[in-house]
């Protein structure tokens, strides 16, 4: 075992250190254990990354000799839509600067990357079969299943879709899974600290690896910070004028009574 697969099997943290990644501690991890376990069961995958911005979350596949090809779709906007109601602003947000950091990382050969948006792009530009993609890009819930659909069709016959901040694209990804029910797709789908969402497509149980096991037994960890982290708006809903007037609505109406 070299240092850098040890380093993974232990989701050392220090895999992240040279490219800052707007991840907590614990989505690191639960992406490091994701990453082993999909290079365990499938050596020589190929990895799909929508939303890089200047690369943080890549760079332990450029580091992961299993990983034999990345492919990075980036819109590259100046400012993009955010469900939270504001729009999220990237400064010097270039596919130049994410490859200049990524070349002090290793060797960027296997890299390649696409400018654009997944609504309009032919999936036909990824040339190999993927088995694990990753969805970090514009945090809507429209855009996030467009997002979704195009890794399907880019999708090797088994795969792994991830979602980051899945506490605010929550709509987004339940109509993910709507749409695989509806059309009888096979899979396994289920939440990781803090906030990463996985969704296994087909037969790559990477469930039953021993981290990620150990992960899913943290799913409290994703509940409650899910739940904490959307808490404002239930403050913000219940505070005055607005918590004043349902309330005075509810005692008008009565549906505040049980029987």
């Amino acid at each position: 075992m070299n240092d850098f697969e040890k380093s993974l099997a232990d989701l050392d943290l220090l895999l992240f250190e040279k490219i800052g990644s707007q991840s907590t501690d614990d989505d690191k991890q639960s992406l490091l254990a994701i990453q082993l376990a999909v290079g365990q069961l499938r050596p020589g995958y190929n990895y799909l990354e929508i939303g890089s911005y200047i690369g943080g979350s890549i760079q332990p596949h450029l580091l992961d000799g299993r990983c034999r090809r990345i492919y990075s779709i980036d819109k590259r906007p100046r400012s993009q839509p955010d469900a939270r109601g504001y729009d999220w602003v990237y400064q010097n947000n270039s596919t130049a600067r994410m490859m200049k950091l990524l070349s002090a990382v290793g060797p960027t050969d296997k890299m390649t990357t696409i400018d654009g948006d997944t609504r309009s792009l032919d999936p036909a530009l990824v040339a190999d079969k993927i088995d694990l993609c990753f969805i970090d890009g514009e945090h809507t819930d429209g855009t996030v299943f467009s997002d979704f659909t195009f890794c399907l069709k880019t999708l090797a016959t088994s795969g792994v879709i991830i979602f980051h901040d899945a506490q605010i694209t929550y709509n987004g990804i339940a109509a993910c899974v709507r749409h695989l029910e509806d059309r009888s797709i096979g899979f396994r789908a289920y939440p990781l600290p803090t906030y990463t969402f996985v969704i296994e497509i087909g037969d790559l149980p990477i469930h039953k690896h021993p981290r990620i096991t150990e992960r899913l037994l943290l799913g409290h960890n994703s509940y409650i910070s899910s739940l904490q982290y959307n808490d404002n708006y239930r403050r913000f809903a219940t505070g005055f004028p607005f918590g004043f007037l349902r309330r005075t609505l509810i005692r008008m109406r009565g549906t505040n009574v049980s029987e």
